[in-house]
């Protein structure tokens, strides 16, 4: 009985809370016990940190009977599986192998699916598929029923394309200015939250807008805009509407991104934690993502143990956008918990080993992480010397002023300049004062100034003190 429960508790606490309040949603138990575990699992959901243990005096065949009503109520609404199931059709009607019953099964799925399916578009791509090999075969048993589906959807469906080319032509502009940050997307931002919101439209092109917002809303650090995207999200996921665990961990992890800058850390820890427990091709991302709330809410020991724990999987990935993110969280793990030499260390060998990966993904932040480390070990002339070898201050220059870097490299190479002293401590103030006045006047700029500027007052206390009221002044002005 035990080993049973343990298993039970083991699929039961993997449970996502948003899949116990749609499964809340649609149960009709006549059973008490049945409703009683539903609720424990859902509160145990919600309170990681506080697992109640499930009733071993209940009957196991109630336990049985739920892991067996959950997984079939919830396979009921994943798209991922509805897109696995098109897939094999697809294949099934297009290398002729299809059979009696599985022709049966689409014409019952052509009465349920409706433009507003997740995978409508795809599903209507599968109908003209089956016409088609419905009419070069004679058949006209089925083929009528096809074709009125065809007709009746045939406006939507066109609809739906042009929509969906309008969305990769926008895909362009918001990912380019990532990229280019003199580059504007602000001009789809109406287009995208028109469909997104409407509820006419098919699942996969209303969320398409949606991860299309999220990245833009970043671009510009927006995050109240955001949140009100997300909490459409939310109430959506609830209702079981764009449910499959893969979108699941994708919205914890980019919900956790949001409030963490918004500095609501007890809710980005939450979300960040729901996020990895799905793994998936992008679960390096939610980890680094989990890593960064731990560290911004100074759990450092948290961190570094997820991290180390993490570094077999890192191995697997060919992704050097992942490796790198990696390697400068580590680099900033490390030197959180005080492991100077070591976070400067690894910093050395894995620039060494990836210089022209680094000077394509994730410069700036690899090498905030890495001048830290090495301010950290007083290895100022290093400092200097990568500065000027890999041409990083004109670098950053180009992007300081727009929404997407803070000088962070230029105000360690000024310190590193006056720690080796070759400038005078008048000239270190005035370079990062003058830097100051030419950023962007926002809430988020202002905080991350201010959060900047204490990291670095520790290197060189006096001057630190004079900056830090004067950039006061400057910022509430």
């Amino acid at each position: 009985m035990h080993n049973k429960l343990s298993k039970f508790s083991e699929f039961a606490n993997a449970l996502y809370p948003h899949e116990l309040d749609y499964l809340l949603c649609i149960q009709q138990f006549e059973q008490s016990d049945n409703l009683k575990i539903l609720n424990l699992i859902n509160y145990n959901s919600k309170n990681p940190r506080n697992i109640l243990p499930y009733d071993i005096t209940v009957d196991k065949r109630r336990y049985s009977y739920m892991k067996n009503w959950i997984e079939t109520n919830l396979e009921a609404k994943n798209v991922d599986l509805f897109y696995d199931w098109l897939i094999g059709y697809e294949k099934k009607i297009l290398t002729d192998l299809i059979q009696a019953d599985e022709e049966k099964e689409l014409l019952k799925k052509a009465i349920t699916i409706e433009p507003t399916h997740y995978y409508f578009i795809r599903f209507y791509e599968l109908m003209r598929y089956y016409r088609d090999f419905l009419l070069i075969r004679n058949r006209t048993d089925f083929y009528h029923s096809i074709e009125e589906y065809l007709k009746i959807n045939q406006a939507h469906y066109e609809a739906m394309i042009k929509i969906n080319t309008k969305l990769n032509c926008a895909s362009e502009d918001i990912v380019g200015q990532y990229f280019d940050s003199h580059m504007e997307s602000r001009q789809w931002e109406d287009f995208l939250t028109e469909v997104f919101f409407n509820p006419n439209f098919d699942g996969y092109t209303r969320y398409r807008a949606a991860v299309r917002l999220t990245y833009m809303y970043y671009n510009y650090r927006e995050f109240a805009k955001l949140r009100i995207i997300y909490d459409e999200l939310d109430r959506s996921f609830q209702a079981g509407v764009f449910y499959s665990r893969r979108i699941l961990a994708n919205y914890y992890a980019n919900r956790a991104m949001m409030h963490s800058k918004l500095n609501e850390l007890a809710d980005a820890e939450k979300y960040a934690y729901l996020s990895i427990r799905h793994e998936n091709s992008d679960y390096i991302f939610y980890l680094l993502n989990l890593c960064g709330v731990l560290l911004k809410s100074q759990k450092n020991k948290d961190a570094l143990a997820i991290m180390q724990q993490s570094i077999p999987m890192l191995k697997k990935t060919a992704n050097y956008y992942y490796r790198i993110g990696f390697a400068a969280f580590y680099i900033r793990t490390l030197t959180a918990n005080k492991l100077y030499n070591d976070s400067a260390d690894y910093a050395d060998t894995f620039h060494n080993s990836y210089k022209k990966e680094i000077s394509k993904n994730r410069w700036h932040l690899f090498y905030s992480n890495y001048f830290q480390a090495l301010s950290y070990c007083e290895n100022y002339s290093k400092i200097l010397s990568l500065s000027r070898r890999y041409k990083l201050i004109e670098k950053e220059k180009q992007q300081v002023g727009d929404a997407k870097y803070l000088p962070v490299l230029l105000w360690y190479n000024t310190i590193a300049d006056y720690m080796e002293g070759n400038i005078s401590e008048e000239q270190l103030e005035q370079t990062i004062i003058r830097s100051c006045n030419l950023l962007i006047r926002n809430n988020y700029k202002i905080n991350k100034i201010n959060v900047l500027l204490n990291e670095l007052s520790q290197f060189a206390p006096g001057p630190f003190r004079n900056i830090r009221k004067k950039t006061r002044q400057a910022l509430t002005n």
